[in-house]
């Protein structure tokens, strides 16, 4: 019996490199999150502490914020893996909830930490906004069309935003409410030259006035990123969203103009090499900060960061963040290759040397930091970082190649692509309804005719 063109390719080709890249992110997400909320792993054999009813309206602001990015995630997730309807949002709220409720369960046995249904209930109200907000955004980040529909989310440059995300976790954890977490305005402005040029290349053209809307996307990604860590220090969040929408408004323009003037041009490379010096000056000063820590004597040691005072914690967060940063790296350096079709087992020593070599030279330098020192096994954890962020590429890179594989179905006729738009307008509701089910009877007739 022959197929209608409607039960043609019912599994969507992408659904395969989808899943891979899907769980690849997300247990990276997930580990990040555990991190942060069980560090410094000081636990107990026996509960140490009960359940507390207490809670502050600022512990809801964060909780909603910690979580929201991860359902925002999780929906994009879903989505690449069966290119169809996500899950409904209360659903992801409810997976929300469930890795808060792993989370205050571990840190019952954490005599410096509290546990709370309050947080379950409100990460599981933040996985659940941030899964809403991607419902809403998801149809209008569109670029392609036919059977692939890429999303602006899917491409490879996106992903880098997406990655910055715990990167600013962990920065504003580790750098608390000290100056150093000014240090994250380099990364306001490599995310917004990101955001920037892929909406001037792919979606100013469907989207011509969609600046506005950019700006609020942009300004919401970098303080949903760093509040959980810097909410103390409204003056640099209020600074980086700024930066951040004003590279974006620019790489936008600049973008947009290129491709009216040259056409359908790959952007990917120009902007790595626009952002990539905004990445060396974060990751210099963040390695070495403070720079006036510096003695005569060079000192190295494998402990992962000192554990000698009450800042312990805070720097096992810089040590964290100093391997979110070579995750970035990593993915980086594959993109930079990534016009080679090679898969990732033959391909990964061009990841590896460039990545080691900017280790070894960081850890060098860090050695004749008085309150840090050169770390070994922090230099081996910053290599496979690196290899990670490596492989996190290719994963991005194979997905979106599938998509672009799929068959496309041929294009539909101008009836019922009018009769939608114009009807509603022009038609009763009766007359409507009516329409509607003279549509519905023929469609089945002529599936009766084919089959």
């Amino acid at each position: 019996m022959p197929q209608t063109p409607s039960r043609l390719h019912t599994t969507p080709a992408g659904s395969a490199s989808g899943r891979r890249l899907g769980a690849a992110v997300l247990a990276y997400l997930v580990m990040v999150t555990l991190l942060i909320t069980w560090a410094p792993f000081d636990f107990a054999m026996r509960p140490q502490h009960g359940l507390t009813a207490l809670w502050k309206w600022s512990d809801l602001v964060l909780n909603v914020v910690m979580f929201a990015p991860l359902g925002f995630f999780w929906q994009s997730i879903a989505a690449r893996a069966s290119r169809a309807v996500p899950s409904s949002w209360w659903a992801v709220g409810l997976l929300g909830a469930t890795l808060s409720a792993v989370i205050e369960g571990g840190q019952l046995f954490l005599a410096s930490r509290y546990t709370s249904l309050f947080d379950v209930a409100t990460n599981g109200l933040g996985a659940a906004i941030g899964a809403r907000v991607y419902d809403l955004v998801r149809p209008r980040l569109r670029v392609g069309a036919g059977a692939v529909s890429a999303l602006a989310l899917d491409l490879p440059l996106t992903g880098l935003v997406m990655l910055l995300v715990p990167l600013l976790w962990v920065a504003g954890f580790g750098s608390g409410a000290s100056d150093r977490l000014w240090l994250t305005l380099p990364v306001a402005l490599f995310g917004g030259a990101i955001m920037g040029a892929v909406h001037g290349a792919y979606l100013h053209a469907a989207q011509p006035r969609g600046r506005t809307g950019l700006a609020l996307v942009v300004a919401g990604w970098y303080v949903t990123a760093a509040l959980p860590g810097g909410a103390a220090r409204w003056d640099v969040l209020a600074a980086g969203a700024t930066l951040a929408v004003g590279m974006a408004l620019l790489r936008s323009h600049a973008a947009a103009r290129a491709r009216a003037r040259d056409g359908a041009q790959r952007v990917e490379l120009p902007t790595l090499r626009l952002v990539l010096p905004f990445l060396a000056v974060y990751l210099t000063l963040s390695a070495l900060w403070p720079l006036t820590a510096v003695n005569g004597a060079w000192v190295g040691g494998w402990a992962l960061a000192p554990a000698t005072d009450e800042l312990s914690r805070r720097l096992l967060m810089q040590s964290l963040e100093y391997l979110a940063a070579f995750t970035i790296v990593g993915y980086i350096t594959a993109e930079l290759h990534g016009r080679d079709n090679a898969r990732y087992r033959a391909v990964w020593p061009r990841v590896l040397r460039p990545t080691a070599a900017l280790v070894l030279l960081l850890e060098f330098a860090r050695g004749w930091h008085a309150a840090i020192g050169a770390s070994g096994v922090l230099s081996l954890l910053a290599i496979g970082a690196g290899l990670f962020g490596g492989w996190l590429y290719h994963l991005q890179r194979d997905h979106v190649r599938t998509l672009r594989e799929r068959p496309s179905p041929g294009p539909p006729s101008a009836v019922p692509r009018l009769l939608p738009r114009v009807l509603p307008r022009l038609l009763p509701r009766s007359v409507r309804r009516v329409v509607a089910r003279d549509q519905s009877w023929a469609g089945g007739a002529a599936e009766r005719r084919t089959t």
